[in-house]
């Protein structure tokens, strides 16, 4: 069996596989064979302020879809972290 090829080169791949990471952080996915992850908060804002800083620096190189999928992880991730410290 082949192991699945993840794409490379996309910008919204790229912003995805970072935005997994806050998700993991926050307990919400899991990586196989990896042990359950604890909630960190901490961890996804750190995150979220690289994605930020990413939509900051990119922002005159987006196209209109790339911009939509980078708020809208750093929207979902803020979100997720709010409703954690409820």
């Amino acid at each position: 069996m082949s192991e699945q090829q993840i794409p490379s080169g996309d910008f919204r791949i790229f912003v995805q596989k970072i935005a997994m990471q806050g998700f993991y952080a926050l307990g919400l996915i899991e990586v196989p064979g990896a042990p359950k992850q604890e909630p960190n908060p901490e961890m996804a804002r750190g995150v979220i302020d690289d994605l930020t800083m990413l939509r900051e620096k990119c922002a005159s190189n987006l196209e209109e879809g790339e911009t939509l999928t980078l708020d809208k992880f750093i929207s979902d991730l803020q979100n997720q972290v709010a409703e954690l410290s409820k």
